[in-house]
């Protein structure tokens, strides 16, 4: 008898989480983190108060006896007047007058300075008690009491808000703000003290306090203008630099802050000026973090160019960090393809191949590769005509090359550029140009140090393009090319751009482009501009292989590929160090033959 087959038993359903469950976990994890680093500050304060008290204390057991005359001093006097009187029992002395005693103001002075500030740091660390109290009683027993999480919530949100009615977290920032002050009286009590001893002493004391407080003056205040001038700095369609922010934060950076803010209210004028910025910038966020937000979005542009700097630079450092670590890598692939940033630009400002980026053609599948294995994909680049794009010159920006405003203009208009050629169409082919033109006219080619700026791959495309009026309209592009190839001053440099530049428009006239030319070899201006290229290389001897460049190979496989490339289009004049040439040709176009030495 067969037995009877049973069917699997049903895997029971995962029990999706509950809504307010989910809140409530998020909303405890913050509370606990704001509790935690209040009490983290609490107790350091409590430990440096008391031990500050401690200082204080020994130093005022000495001082308040100069508050009344010294027993040893009238004895001294007594003994003296008696050892007169034995020697000339004749003199007539007189005992000392309790009236003659006088306080010294200085003596006086201190003792207030030192008293107070022993007050001062008592009164903080009575104030760290209460406040953990307070924290304590705030976190205690609120899942006991609550029956559900909506209950856990509504309690949690009404100590919140009780919290800051209440004005806990400003008593809690008062606490070190008492203790500093109680520091500074006690510094105040020793500066007097030297000066009414030693005039030596006195500098010695007076300099190195002063270094003290006027660093604790200066990080008070620095945050301040940091973000002040960050907000005014904010307009509209202007590519800002890097903007850090100021890391001195505490409660009397914050105070004064404030303070700051509320006095600029009353100027009327400052507004009429600087307008909207202005009105943002003295209407200080609720605590740091806010004010940092603000900062973040200050580089927010929209699309296309929202390159959103702060993310890149964070991506920047992750993949510098943890590219090797090969359980982050995924993720970091994932990260990278979902950017909504082209390829080249993502290789560029944040995985730093410049040089790549600027002459060939990256998609995803590149970011990946790269990702997965940076010395194999280095290693494929750089094969064949690639070796000469890796070896070109990159800009001249520091490292990271976001911090630098030069850098972030160059990935901002590069992003706009790929943009324009991603959907392309006749205007966008102009604004391209105007775009290009307005680069220019900021300086950035000089300011990276670069003769050829436009990535090639753009005009790669649009020189290729299927539609014919795209392809003669990039022909204007041409003019940037020759712009970047008469920068040089002719002789080979190292790096020298114009071999890159020569391996990536072999590679773009080689290509096939299903069906149609580039529109280099269909044109007059193109067929002009690789003639003028070829006299070039002859001119300036690029095709000789530099001092400095240890093996020949590379410059005659690259001699050649360009002979290969050029060799169907006009007749090349002969090239030293090549075996063999193409033979003359001539090409028609518009019913006009052109060559090598003009058109017949």
């Amino acid at each position: 008898m067969m037995a009877c087959i049973q069917p699997p038993a049903a895997q029971p359903a995962i029990k999706a989480q509950d809504p307010w469950d989910a809140l409530l976990e998020v909303v405890k994890k913050h509370d606990e983190d704001i509790v935690k680093s209040w009490k983290e500050d609490l107790d350091t304060l409590l430990v440096f108060g008391a031990l500050f008290s401690a200082i204080v204390t020994a130093f005022t057991i000495e001082s308040y006896q100069w508050l009344s005359e010294d027993p040893e001093d009238t004895t001294v006097t007594l003994l003296t007047q008696i050892s007169k009187q034995l020697r000339d029992p004749t003199l007539n002395v007189t005992g000392p007058d309790p009236d003659d005693f006088h306080l010294d103001a200085s003596n006086v002075l201190i003792n207030c300075f030192w008293f107070l500030s022993i007050i001062l740091a008592l009164m903080s660390g009575l104030l760290v008690l209460l406040c953990k109290q307070w924290l304590r009683e705030h976190t205690q027993a609120i899942h006991t009491v609550a029956r559900t999480a909506a209950e856990e919530l509504a309690l949690r949100q009404l100590r919140r808000d009780s919290l800051m009615k209440w004005g806990v977290p400003q008593v809690i920032a008062l606490t070190p703000i008492l203790l500093q002050a109680a520091l500074l009286l006690f510094f105040a009590g020793i500066l007097l003290l030297a000066w009414t001893r030693n005039l030596a002493l006195f500098v010695v004391c007076m300099v190195t306090v002063g270094l003290g407080v006027g660093f604790y003056l200066v990080t008070t205040v620095l945050p301040l203008i940091t973000y002040i001038s960050a907000d005014i700095r904010r307009k509209s369609g202007e590519i800002l630099p890097f903007l850090f922010i100021c890391p001195y934060k505490s409660p009397q950076a914050r105070l004064a802050y404030r303070f700051f803010c509320a006095s600029l209210r009353y100027f009327p004028l400052i507004p009429l000026k600087l307008g909207r910025n202005w009105r943002v910038a003295v209407k200080p966020a609720s605590d740091w973090s806010f004010s940092d937000m603000r900062v973040l979005t200050a580089l927010d542009n929209p699309p296309p160019l929202n390159l959103k700097v702060y993310e890149l630079r964070a991506l920047d450092w992750a993949a510098r960090m943890l590219q090797r670590s090969s359980s982050m890598v995924p993720h970091l692939k994932d990260l990278f393809t979902s950017l909504s940033l082209h390829p080249s630009v993502v290789l560029a400002g944040i995985l730093n191949y410049w040089t790549l980026a600027m002459w060939e053609e990256f998609t995803p599948e590149d970011v990946r590769k790269e990702l997965e294995d940076t010395t194999e994909f280095q290693e494929t680049k750089r094969q064949g005509l690639g070796w000469y794009m890796t070896v070109s010159r990159a800009p001249s920006i520091p490292d990271p090359i976001l911090h630098s405003k030069a850098g972030i203009q160059m990935l901002l208009f590069y992003q706009y550029w790929f943009n324009l050629v991603d959907t392309v169409t006749v205007q966008s082919v102009r604004d391209l140009n105007d775009s290009i033109s307005r680069f220019r006219e900021l300086g950035l080619p000089k300011a990276i140090n670069l003769r050829f700026f436009v990535p090639f791959p753009i005009a790669s495309k649009l020189w290729s393009h299927v539609d014919a009026s795209i392809r003669e309209e990039s022909l204007s592009l041409i003019e940037h090319y020759r712009y970047g190839w008469n920068g040089h001053p002719g002789p080979e440099e190292k790096g020298d751009e114009r071999l890159a530049f020569i391996a990536a428009l072999i590679k773009h006239l080689k290509q096939d482009y299903g069906g149609h030319r580039s529109i280099l070899f269909t044109s007059l201006p193109g067929i002009n501009f690789i003639r003028s290229i070829n006299h070039a290389i002859i001119q300036h001897q690029l095709n000789e292989r530099p001092d400095w460049e240890s093996d020949g190979i590379y410059r005659d496989m690259l001699m050649w590929e360009w002979i290969q490339a050029t060799g169907a289009l006009v007749a090349i004049i002969s090239v030293p160090h090549v075996e063999s040439q193409p033979q003359p040709y001539q090409i028609s176009v518009n019913g006009v033959f052109y060559s090598l030495g003009g058109h017949t």
